[in-house]
């Protein structure tokens, strides 16, 4: 099992098709695979906090899954956001994106775990 420190550091994501289900793209994912550029940076840092976009959290690894635990979004916690949002007068929907999540470890990438999944998103180290 990998520890934790092996795999600290920077990541960046690219969309792609997972191996052997090419001929099951449309032709429009299949124009917009070849457009596709890394775009989803990712930042695992040593002491077990994350960064992905405007999400942080914790994360730690599982076997051969990291999981993730989101605790703020845009800098703001779960509990923030809900109670800022029921002063205006509104309803909360925006639980789901702190959700856990997980990210399967293959070889020097981590991936997206859904098998099911045409496209999926590989994250590889930058040096």
């Amino acid at each position: 099992m990998l520890s934790s420190r092996a795999l600290s550091g920077n990541y960046l994501g690219l969309k792609k098709v997972r191996e052997g289900r090419e001929d099951e793209l449309s032709p429009k994912e299949r124009k917009e695979l070849q457009k596709a550029k890394p775009d989803v940076d990712l930042a695992l840092r040593g002491d077990g906090t994350f960064k992905r976009q405007v999400t942080e959290g914790t994360w730690e690894v599982e076997g051969e899954r990291v999981v993730f635990k989101p605790t703020t979004f845009g800098g703001e916690s779960l509990e923030k956001m809900k109670s800022r949002t029921e002063e205006m007068g509104r309803t909360f929907t925006l639980g789901f994106v702190f959700a856990p999540f997980e990210l399967a470890i293959e070889g020097e990438a981590l991936v997206t775990p859904d098998e099911n999944a045409i496209i999926v998103t590989e994250f590889r180290r930058q040096w």
